[in-house]
């Protein structure tokens, strides 16, 4: 075309030939910027680019799905192939072998008894008996521990009967004072009673004194003494873990016996760990469960003792308190065989009346006469009162260290000796600062005997179905 101007702008066509451009060519460089830019858009990304990517970012996520799904199917076999050969193979190895008969008499005689116990000679002991009984729908539970040491010891209880609530006891016994604790959900009441020492030991006292199961502590002295004297006494031995909350490797001796003659047939298991220590004793029947715990533990004096109300009478009586003659001779009985100082100028021989008021439900006593101890204990001391025609008549009051300790304790003596009976119908008595001596049931008094109360419980309910 005539006119047109080459690529290059230095030539133009005039029809036949080329010939140099003379004239400069300004309108074309917009053009060719424009034609710079859309380039330069077009390198940002290649179709070929766009068009693929996609696909492999799909197929890359794919693969990783397919991979977390056989790694957590493989962890799944792993894990329960590991738990099988654990359950199965390694956990039993782990278990203390059975034992035999003889061997289980030698570690049962190993075990400290009752005696060992309450002399202090095992050092500190505690035991553990929590008992279950479900009947028609009610749940029966009750707790015994007992801790014993050759200072000191303690002995709790609880017994709950579902609706119809619980009931709990704490006492601690030491050289130095006698606590209880007691708490029937609507009050909570502590009470301390210093004293100068025990004629035994604080557990010998605690034991002997307790109105719980102590005995099921010792069973097991008492399961391999009856297979001892029977040997068609069935007996079996299996490895078993502990029937608690922790179920520590054991094996387990298992036989049926009676413990009481009108308990019927029990069945008794008991543990021993892989070092030939007892673990505890399990026993069943049909209506009940009894999970028994013993080992030689340290344990320490519970808090509420401290702040118990020390202003309480001691802990004492006399065995014969009603006077019914002219001369009066009764012994003194203190609890847990305790002994109390003699030199508290507080200390008195009373002569009182004892009613009781209904209203507040409570003792209420009104001394009638009284006499210091140092007195009393000094040949008698001598008294007026009048009879019953309003003439005087002398009466001489005294006591009697017995043992000559120099302690007021079990085994003295305290007498009332007049002219006449003018003091029939009265009580004699010991009191101090805090009031008339006397002894007090600490314990929860329905929790043992254990399988008597269950008993009991049982025939209540049996009378509450028929009506």
């Amino acid at each position: 075309m005539v006119g047109e101007i080459s690529p290059d702008g230095k030539f133009v066509w005039n029809g036949t030939e080329w010939l140099p451009n003379e004239s400069p060519v300004t309108e074309q460089m917009p053009m060719n910027n424009v034609t710079q830019n859309v380039f330069e858009l077009g390198q940002q990304q290649p179709a070929e680019d766009i068009s693929w990517q996609p696909v492999s970012e799909k197929s890359e996520g794919g693969g990783k799905v397919k991979l977390a799904a056989m790694s957590i199917v493989g962890l799944l076999i792993v894990t329960a192939l590991s738990w099988v050969v654990y359950a199965f193979v390694i956990d039993p190895m782990l278990f203390p072998d059975p034992y035999s008969k003889d061997k289980f008499f030698s570690v049962v005689d190993e075990q400290p008894t009752m005696d060992e116990v309450m002399d202090g000679e095992a050092g500190s002991w505690v035991c553990s008996v929590e008992l279950e009984m479900k009947e028609d729908g009610m749940t029966i539970r009750s707790e015994y521990d007992m801790y014993v040491s050759e200072d000191n010891a303690r002995s709790y209880a609880k017994l709950s009967a579902g609706i119809f609530g619980s009931s709990t006891s704490d006492v601690w016994v030491d050289n130095t004072q006698i606590a209880w604790k007691a708490d029937d959900q609507e009050t909570v009441e502590t009470f301390r009673v210093p004293i100068s020492g025990i004629d035994s030991s604080p557990g010998e006292e605690l034991i002997a004194n307790s109105s719980g199961p102590i005995e099921m502590c010792f069973l097991h002295h008492d399961v391999a003494e009856a297979m001892e004297n029977d040997p068609g006494q069935k007996f079996s031995s299996d490895k078993e873990r502990f029937p608690d909350e922790d179920g520590v490797r054991a094996v387990k001796v298992e036989t049926k016996m009676e413990i009481d003659d009108e308990d019927g047939e029990m069945n008794i298991a008991i543990y021993f760990d892989d070092e030939d220590n007892m673990i505890g004793t399990k026993i069943t029947n049909s209506s009940f469960e009894c999970i028994i715990t013993s080992e030689l533990k340290s344990f320490s004096k519970p808090g509420w003792v401290s702040k118990a109300d020390s202003d309480t009478p001691m802990l004492l009586e006399l065995e014969d308190d009603y006077i019914y003659g002219e001369s009066h001779y009764t012994e003194v009985e203190t609890q847990y065989n305790a002994t109390y100082a003699l030199e508290n100028e507080n200390l008195k021989i009373v002569i009182y009346t004892d009613e009781y008021d209904y209203e507040n439900e409570t003792d209420v006593f009104t001394i009638i006469h009284e006499v210091s101890m140092a007195d009393a204990d000094d040949g008698g001391a001598i008294i007026q009162t009048t009879n019953w025609n309003d003439e005087v008549v002398n009466c001489t009051i005294g006591f009697a260290d017995e043992d000559l300790d120099n302690q007021l304790s079990s085994g003295d003596f305290v007498y009332v000796d007049c002219e006449e009976n003018v003091f029939y119908g009265h009580n004699i008595g010991i009191s101090n600062e805090n009031g008339i001596a006397q002894q007090v049931e600490m314990e929860v008094p329905w929790i043992s005997p254990i399988f008597t109360i269950i008993a009991l419980i049982g025939a209540a309910m049996l009378i509450s179905r028929r009506e």
